[in-house]
């Protein structure tokens, strides 16, 4: 593994989508990558994933071995990963020198907020790890959708301690200048609280001050990548901080280049 990425983020954000779609453009720029599924519970996946945790985990079986219905048989899936480290493990090793991409359960709580999530990630990855999360461009184009899904950055943070990206998805939605406002955002929180009270103008106004000097103050707010998985935009900038970090900007060579 030369380094992994976990994909994570609200539900309907297009995580599995952007998954496949920037594995593709992996390999179409002679990057070795695969796809590991980490939802017991996917029922359609917009790829073909490369290792599936459905290979060793059935939703239907957690269902009736505890006698669950599909909402509580979900929690079990995700804790029951944890039980399945070494299996996965045992495929990693077939791909020593890839990027890894793990497609997340959809639901965010399912893996974010799950107690055994943090050593999932240590295990699968150890300091190969990064997190991108996945915002959705159409919530984020509010000054309070903005900040809410900030926040909800912040918490996946707070829980994994890893390198995050914090991915702006679907913005072919939206429009350029529309990101070209939510990235000025980012650049200026002051600009952010004057649209935020434009938007709000009966809000208790202190509060949300507070809360966006604190992501200022915290490095929460650092640096948005815009994307859009239906044409690949943005994903160069994806690899580039991946390979910052992993291999400090340098390219490896990979099995495709060696082709």
């Amino acid at each position: 593994m030369i380094g992994s990425l976990f994909v994570t983020g609200p539900a309907g954000t297009g995580k599995s989508t952007f998954c496949g779609a920037y594995k593709d453009w992996l390999v179409q720029n002679d990057y070795d990558a695969i796809i590991v599924n980490l939802d017991p519970g996917a029922e359609y996946l917009p790829y073909e994933p490369d290792i599936d945790i459905r290979g060793f985990i059935s939703l239907n079986e957690v269902m009736s071995a505890y006698s669950l219905g599909p909402n509580g048989a979900q929690v079990v899936a995700a804790d029951l990963l944890l039980d399945n480290v070494d299996k996965i493990k045992s495929k990693l090793e077939l791909y020593d020198d890839y990027y890894v991409i793990f497609d997340t359960p959809g639901q965010i709580e399912l893996f974010t907020f799950r107690p055994g999530s943090p050593l999932l990630v240590k295990s699968l990855a150890g300091e190969k790890a990064m997190i991108a999360f996945i915002a959705d461009s159409m919530v984020s184009q509010t000054p309070s959708g903005f900040i809410s899904e900030k926040m909800l950055f912040g918490s996946v943070y707070s829980r994994f301690f890893v390198p995050m990206m914090f991915v702006l998805n679907k913005i072919d939605l939206i429009g350029e200048d529309k990101v070209k406002e939510i990235t000025g955002w980012e650049e200026n929180p002051d600009l952010l609280y004057d649209s935020f009270r434009d938007e709000n103008t009966d809000s208790v106004k202190d509060y949300f001050l507070n809360v966006i000097t604190a992501l200022k103050d915290s490095d929460i707010i650092n640096k948005i990548i815009p994307v859009s998985s239906k044409d690949s935009f943005g994903f160069e900038d994806i690899y580039t901080g991946m390979s910052d970090f992993f291999q400090g900007g340098e390219d490896t060579d990979t099995m495709y280049k060696d082709d």
